[in-house]
């Protein structure tokens, strides 16, 4: 289905976070105007069911919400774009607010390749304490919270949560943060299959349905409260990841992590993933170009990964398309490709930028233009020779 024109002629609406307690509190369905994409997101492309482990994406860089925060794109056509989706399941869009809603470039983007994607709700330090104190107050409080992160999920079209408490947890309000992670997830679960329910006939939201990621916990807060990164599934972190889809584990692993968190899982061990910084931020291998080597380590695991901050390329390398290419054709024999299933399809392998922007050969607009939004369908990366 074509996309408004009005979605490559620029505007200043943008999407935004929520900062603050009372922002999530207060928030309501806007009454009017697109707000971030209310009716323009695309639906989740049908995709095929893998029994491989999975590969998460988290997009961090320079906070968030650069060129990409309008939703109608921007004429920075040298802003960063991600475009090897077909290696990845699912995409978090990251940053350091309370609620950190993903623009509606990356949510179009990834459901055109069959891509779930989350939000993050994350809590830090002092100002964090006093938001899980708000938080866990009582049973009805966190329900509160629980449905008004639905709701804008639901509203802005993605699919659910990172959750991330990177503070303290007093020991007797562990049950009221076990009981927000579980009752998010189920209600996220709910919301996806009443949605199903309601487009019976229309087109399939996702063939591999019932393995989507619609909550995943950092490990960060253990079970007694710490805030004690552990860099594995243990006794520590259990009940989080039992309470929700998978646990995203921190980056200063070892092997040994590896091995712990492997038995612990048990059945489940491809809702493990495990970070990989690509900066290389006292990790294993270094990261950066070497992060290859530690994705191999992971599969010989058979878990699976959590790519942190791929705009490294962007952000550091002096040819971003070469970086792409170096980076992303290294990890690619680690990866599950998988392509579209419904034929026929039409594609330009456009990656969402350009210097002119056309239309079945006709120009339509002169000048540099940037919006996911408009990214078409992209090649599969398969037996990609590696750099060494």
């Amino acid at each position: 289905m074509a996309l408004p024109l009005k979605l490559f002629k620029g505007s200043s609406e943008e999407v935004k976070a929520l900062s603050y307690w009372l922002e999530l509190m207060a928030w309501r369905k806007p009454a009017m105007g697109i707000d971030g994409g209310v009716g323009q997101a695309r639906k989740l492309r049908a995709r095929p069911a893998s029994s491989h482990p999975r590969t998460l994406v988290c997009h961090d860089m320079k906070g968030g919400y650069l060129d990409d925060r309008f939703v109608f794109g921007t004429n920075n056509k040298d802003a960063y774009r991600f475009y090897h989706w077909s290696g990845v399941d699912t995409f978090v869009y990251f940053s350091h607010h309370l609620v950190t809603i993903p623009p509606l470039g990356w949510i179009n983007a990834a459901h055109l390749h069959g891509v779930t994607v989350l939000g993050t709700f994350i809590t830090e330090w002092e100002a964090g304490s006093a938001v899980c104190k708000k938080l866990l107050a009582s049973e009805e409080t966190v329900a509160l919270a629980v449905r008004q992160l639905v709701c804008i999920a639901n509203h802005y079209g993605f699919e659910g949560w990172l959750i991330n408490i990177e503070n303290e947890v007093p020991i007797e309000k562990i049950p009221l943060m076990l009981k927000f992670v579980e009752d998010l997830t189920k209600a996220m679960r709910k919301r996806e299959t009443d949605k199903e329910t309601e487009n019976a006939g229309e087109d399939k939201v996702k063939e591999d349905n019932d393995n989507c990621h619609r909550v995943i916990w950092y490990d960060s807060v253990t079970e007694n409260g710490e805030l004690k990164w552990q860099n594995a599934l243990n006794s520590q972190n259990y009940a989080f990841f039992d309470a929700c889809d998978g646990i995203f584990l921190n980056y200063t692993w070892t092997e040994d992590h590896l091995d712990c968190s492997r038995k612990a899982a048990g059945g489940r061990h491809r809702d493990v993933f495990v970070g990989l910084d690509i900066f290389g931020r006292n990790f294993y291998a270094g990261g950066k170009y070497d992060t290859w080597k530690a994705l191999e380590v992971v599969r010989k695991h058979d878990l699976s990964a959590a790519i942190f901050a791929p705009g490294w390329t962007h952000e550091t390398q002096p040819d971003f398309m070469e970086a792409e290419r170096h980076l992303w054709g290294s990890l690619a024999p680690f990866l599950t490709h998988r392509g579209i299933q419904d034929l026929p399809f039409t594609t330009s392998f456009c990656q969402g930028s350009g210097e002119y922007f056309f239309c079945k050969g006709k120009m339509e607009r002169e000048g540099p233009w940037h919006n996911l939004s408009l990214q078409h369908l992209q090649p599969l990366w398969s037996q990609v020779s590696r750099h060494t």
